[in-house]
Order: structure tokens, then C-alpha cells, then sequence
């Protein structure tokens, strides 16, 4: 077996929760679809335990208001992508092709959106969606807390998941102008 990110078969592999011990106590248990992937050790303690400490800190530290600061946002966007890669692959369908994988490990891959959204009337504090159909993955909507990150191939998606987080646009985002959407979408 592979690592289902760096793809290397010559290390030894470990059972990852997809959602982290972290963020699992802090806005609850993603319940009966706790999404298990197998990864390289050094993969999940290395690059993949910064990046979950980057996005805590980009996610929670603060109040969710003001301006999203660029390097934030290519931090939520590379944790959503890594997110809904594995989540993608828990359920049996591919979102990112095995040889772009292992760019996750320095930057936000091309070919790749991100949306962001506010989430009203959220059921669950962490959940997510799979959109996919046969073998081809649409997009993957991770649900944490009172926001949505919708993961999709770059022009698949439309405005209606929320506002643009990556690639990065010029304008200014900020927390608190988010669009909101009902919990369903």
C-alpha cells in the first residue's frame, strides 16, 4: 500500500483520522462517519501535524471577524484540500490525482478552488459532503463549526458555495461579510 498523499510505499503507514483529536473536542465528533485514511507516518507527524496547528491557529485563535489575512487563506485552503482529499478517498472516490498529491505537502496544488462560507442552522459542528458521481468527485464540503469549505476542480463550482478563498483573490475578504448559507447546501 501507498501513502494517500506523498504516495511512497517504502514507509510504514498509519491509520489517520481524517478530522483531528483537536478540532474533534473543540466543536464535536463528526458522529457515525468518522472517516479514517492511511498515511505515511512521516507525512502524519511531520507536514500534516503543522498544517493542522496552522490551520488552528488561522481558524480559532481569534474571533472570526475582520479581514481573512492572505496567509490564512492559503492555509485554510491547503488544510481543505489535504481535508477533502482524504475524505474523498475514505468514501471511495478520487478528488485529487495520485501524482499532485504530494505538492500538498508545500503548497495549494493548481487546478483547485476553494469557497468559504458561513453556515447557518448547522446540525452538525463538523460534518461533510462528498458530491460525486460513479468515479468522478464534483466537490467536498467539509463543515467545521459555523463555516463551509467546499473543495472542487477549478470551474466546477459556482458562486453559490460561498466566496472565492482560493486562489486568492484581490479583493479584500473579511469573516464577517461572508455569505451565508442554509445548512442543507
Amino acid at each position: 500500500m501507498k501513502c494517500a498523499i506523498c504516495q511512497r510505499e517504502d514507509l510504514a503507514l498509519t491509520r489517520e483520522h481524517v478530522f483531528a483529536r483537536w478540532l474533534t473536542q473543540r466543536v464535536g465528533s463528526a458522529g457515525p462517519r468518522r472517516a479514517i485514511a492511511t498515511v505515511c507516518g512521516e507525512c502524519n507527524a511531520g507536514w500534516m501535524s503543522t498544517l493542522e496547528q496552522s490551520f488552528r491557529r488561522a481558524a480559532f485563535t481569534r474571533p472570526r471577524t475582520g479581514p481573512i489575512p492572505a496567509p490564512d487563506r492559503a492555509t485554510i485552503a491547503r488544510w481543505s484540500i489535504k481535508t477533502a482529499l482524504l475524505l474523498a478517498d475514505a468514501n471511495g472516490v478520487t478528488l485529487v490525482e495520485p501524482a499532485v498529491r504530494s505538492a500538498l505537502q508545500r503548497v495549494v496544488p493548481d487546478g483547485f478552488e476553494v469557497f468559504i462560507a458561513r453556515r447557518r442552522r448547522s446540525p452538525a459542528k463538523l460534518d461533510y459532503d462528498v458530491d460525486s458521481e460513479r468515479d468522478l468527485v464534483r466537490s467536498v464540503a467539509v463543515h467545521v463549526d459555523d463555516v463551509t469549505l467546499t473543495v472542487a476542480p477549478t470551474g466546477a463550482l459556482t458562486s453559490r458555495a460561498g466566496t472565492r478563498l482560493w486562489p486568492i483573490r484581490r479583493q479584500l475578504l473579511r469573516w464577517d461579510t461572508l455569505p451565508v448559507l442554509d445548512a442543507a447546501t
